[in-house]
């Protein structure tokens, strides 16, 4: 019988992998597997708070409205600033609510630039699984000979129509039920990890190339408590990781001695350089999130949430959680929040902010940017996000056969 430990990192191994529910249509039997992995992922993430709106509507504030009675200003490096969860001005809640019953309006009529085609498998006929935005235009793929056994890395450019192979992802021998798993980018390198077994132990490793295509490096071999990884990033010379039972590690990209990262007790990486101290997965769903540490400053923001809050969960501006009115986004200075109303469809893969602006909500984007309300999918049974460790800005559905239909935020234009 496994392990608490080994269950929920079985648990976690199938969310980070799970598309979302649409992802469960080629035949019986893979349906019939994958809604099993899904039940898995609902399990292990179902008390996970997500950022996100539901196409029912909203209501609330935009965010850096102003006019709210908390503050936060940004510390010095080194520094450390609190931002307390205050209620909003009730002057400006009035002013900027948005009219009740909101209707989402199609992705592709509301940001025709980020919405495009691409193929749904490669030249060798393996399934594209979408990683993360590139740039405006390229999406970081992962290639998959078979069900999750990624064969390559690979960008697909939707400006010239074409792919290019980044590198063939190697496989250890030796190691069984062997998959890689979640993948980052700096616009330099890749670097992902990938889960095996050895005499039945969990072995994780740690594999970076040039987004210019190269031969694979192996950064690091890890078993025990240390093949328990969450997350994982990239940071100047530097690869980071953070474990299941919180503390981060770092690694040369260019190889060499793992070590522990000063200070980083009790932390998991959020997203390149910053860092929180709750599990993307925590056993206790109603914990709040107290600390958000920027590592590249070396400041620390002290999230001090009032009584009545659940499962905070913030990022560099916005923070997510519940309350016994249900579920809201607020800014991280407490100044701006929006109400969740009618949110019927969570996205645990995506729990914080995308480019810190944009919110999940399964088959709705909501832009705090400008308040506009995106539908993903329509019609779609067919639905996943990117795979990256840091939020995805990919959005995909299955279109005419043989094809994606993929918003790629990271195209979305500037608020005005």
């Amino acid at each position: 019988m496994r392990s608490e430990d080994e269950l929920v990192d079985a648990l976690q191994s199938a969310a980070a992998r799970a598309p979302e529910d649409g992802d469960l249509l080629a035949g019986v039997a893979r349906r019939k597997h994958r809604r099993s992995r899904r039940r898995a992922q609902t399990l292990a993430v179902a008390a996970v708070v997500v950022i996100g709106v539901g196409a029912a509507g909203i209501r609330g504030v935009l965010p850096g409205a102003g006019g709210g009675d908390g503050g936060v200003a940004a510390p010095p490096t080194g520094g450390t600033a609190t931002a307390t969860m205050l209620p909003p001005s009730p002057a400006a809640t009035a002013a900027l609510v948005p009219p009740a019953g909101k209707q989402a309006v199609p992705a592709a009529e509301l940001w025709p630039e980020a919405v495009f085609t691409m193929p749904a498998k490669n030249a060798d006929g393996w399934r594209y699984r979408p990683i993360t935005g590139l740039s405006a235009t390229e999406v970081l793929l992962s290639a998959e000979s078979s069900f999750e056994r990624a064969g390559k890395f690979e960008v697909y450019d939707s400006a010239t129509g074409k792919s290019r192979v980044i590198a063939t992802v190697p496989r250890t021998p030796g190691l069984a039920k062997y998959i890689p798993q979640t993948a980052t980018t700096d616009g330099q390198n890749l670097a992902w990890y990938a889960y095996g077994e050895k005499d039945g132990a969990p072995v994780r490793e740690i594999w970076t190339v040039p987004l210019s295509g190269g031969e694979p490096k192996l950064l690091g071999t890890f078993t025990g408590e240390h093949a328990r990884m969450d997350t994982i990033g990239i940071g100047g010379e530097h690869v980071y990781w953070s474990e299941q039972s919180g503390g981060l590690w770092r690694v040369p990209v260019e190889g060499g001695t793992p070590e522990q990262v000063p200070g980083g007790d009790g932390l998991h990486l959020l997203a390149w350089p910053y860092a929180v101290d709750v599990a993307r997965f925590s056993r206790e769903p109603d914990l709040n999130q107290t600390r958000l540490v920027d590592l590249a400053r070396g400041a620390t923001t002290v999230i001090a949430a009032p009584d009545g809050m659940k499962g905070l969960r913030c990022g560099p501006s916005w923070c997510g959680g519940r309350d016994d009115e249900g579920y809201f986004a607020r800014s991280l200075d407490g100044t701006g929040t929006i109400r969740l109303a009618g949110l019927h469809s969570l996205s645990p893969m995506i729990p914080f902010p995308i480019l810190d602006r944009f919110l999940n909500g399964g088959t709705t984007i909501y832009d705090s940017a400008t308040g506009k309300l995106a539908e993903i999918g329509q019609g779609s049974k067919m639905y996943g996000v990117g795979t990256s460790s840091e939020p995805s800005t990919i959005s995909y559905w299955d279109g005419e056969p043989g094809t994606f239909k993929v918003l790629n935020l990271a195209a979305v234009p500037p608020a005005q």
